[in-house]
């Protein structure tokens, strides 16, 4: 069934495992957020034997990654159901994302949501718009990526700081995610 739900861009957010993850939830918990998941990818392309894979933004850099755990997951949230994204747009975007590849990851935006959850706002720089951003967190690189092709997505006035609980929010308030399963 998954296999004719996920088009090029959707995205998926996901409950991954370890600490960090947990911190993430815990983080989404404290200010008043979904704390169900703390990763985002988005799906890309199925290969020949039929393996889901997607392109995320992850501490060793923006990659490639094998969608089928995330797909397994009963905890797993997507925008599947979002209108608004053509077939032509969604290759551009995933294209867009593979030239991405690499690009580092924000910690200092991790840092930042961090204190944020906290509500205790230490900066706030903001990307430069129009400009690729030369680091990404996963929730943010979709985030940047969905605001370039003026796809809908969280509004939260500032991409850079975009977490995995706020496409949660995103995609369950406004009726677009699915059971994958």
């Amino acid at each position: 069934m998954t296999r004719f739900l996920l088009k090029p861009g959707d995205i998926v957010v996901v409950r991954t495992s370890g600490w960090q993850a947990a911190a993430i939830r815990f983080g989404a918990a404290l200010a008043g957020k979904p704390n169900l998941d703390n990763h985002v990818a988005g799906f890309s392309h199925y290969d020949s034997g039929e393996v889901p894979w997607g392109i995320e933004g992850r501490p060793g850099g923006v990659g490639e990654c094998d969608m089928r755990p995330y797909l397994a997951s009963r905890y797993t949230v997507t925008n599947a159901l979002q209108p608004g994204r053509g077939d032509a747009q969604r290759l551009a975007l995933m294209k867009d994302a593979q030239g991405m590849f690499g690009t580092k990851y924000d910690w200092e935006a991790i840092l930042g949501d961090g204190f944020d959850d906290l509500h205790v706002k230490l900066w706030n720089t903001e990307w430069e718009h129009d400009l690729r951003p030369g680091e990404v967190v996963c929730s943010s690189f979709y985030a940047y990526l969905y605001e370039k092709y003026g796809w809908a997505h969280p509004s939260l006035n500032d991409e850079r700081y975009c977490q995995p609980a706020d496409w949660t929010a995103f995609c369950l308030e406004n009726g677009y995610s699915v059971n994958l399963g």
